[in-house]
């Protein structure tokens, strides 16, 4: 009998032929190092920790941010702003740039040191957002700087490995820009739209972020593709947030594209 993890390979498929495209990155954070000039590996950084609350006001957010301080680690300069967005105040603004301008100037690259932390893409996660959270300390931030480096050992961290999986992963979506990690060793992003796949199909028993849910979700995706169980995170939730999907069965269902193998 096939695993539940294997039955699911014909929807999985279909969804990422019709949806892992770049037309659909217009609604996804992705979408700032696709079309902002400068380092890719920088912009997917700010782009990622900053990717949360509304479509609207990230971007808002992410324009000014990008004008203000640049697309290049090495131009950021330490200077008065008068920029914010949400839980973050201008304090936490600027040692977010700050920190990420130091450990450029320490590593070259965000790869770099992942890799001088650890070979392992967990572990380095885990020394990475220590580190930062140091750095932030270090110059002056606030409250709101904790909130974008999640604890990745006690939640899900979703904007982490989402940024992780465009780093390592490489297709038309994802970038592959490091080459010292393996999509291997990636964990499936979760968030909103997954955790409600994952739920509604029996995977997983709550919809909270949580590390368990992590690894439930990641191992069930892990069954279909070892080499790379990251690989359904875009189209999966494209389907949601492009084809309107609630990931369960209703009236609209005989009317959708891949009604055929859909699992609800």
């Amino acid at each position: 009998m096939l695993k539940k993890a294997e039955l699911h390979r014909p929807f999985f498929e279909e969804l990422y032929s019709r949806y892992n495209r770049k037309e659909y990155i217009d609604t996804d954070p992705i979408f700032y190092p696709h079309t902002i000039g400068g380092s890719t590996e920088f912009v997917s950084l700010a782009a990622s920790c900053f990717a949360y609350g509304n479509v609207k006001a990230i971007k808002g957010f992410l324009l000014s941010y990008f004008n203000e301080y640049g697309t290049d680690p090495g131009d950021i300069q330490d200077k008065p702003t008068e920029l914010y967005y949400r839980f973050q105040k201008p304090e936490d603004v600027r040692a977010f740039s700050l920190a990420v301008r130091e450990l450029y100037q320490r590593f070259g690259s965000v790869e770099d040191a992942f890799y001088s932390f650890s070979s392992d893409p967990e572990e380095a996660l885990i020394t990475f957002v220590n580190h930062m959270k140091g750095e932030g300390e270090r110059f002056g931030a606030g409250r709101g700087y904790a909130f974008l480096f999640p604890d990745p050992v006690k939640s899900g961290a979703k904007r982490f490995r989402m940024f992780m999986r465009w780093m390592i992963r490489s297709d038309e979506i994802d970038f592959g820009l490091w080459k010292k990690f393996q999509s291997a060793g990636l964990q499936f992003p979760i968030d909103t739209h997954i955790l409600r796949f994952a739920y509604n199909r029996g995977i997983i028993k709550t919809t909270a972020g949580t590390r368990k849910n992590l690894e439930t979700v990641t191992n069930f995706f892990r069954e279909m593709n070892p080499e790379d169980p990251a690989k359904y995170d875009f189209s999966l939730t494209r389907l949601g947030i492009a084809g309107g999907c609630r990931y369960e069965k209703g009236e609209t269902c005989s009317d959708c594209d891949i009604f055929g193998v859909c699992p609800f």
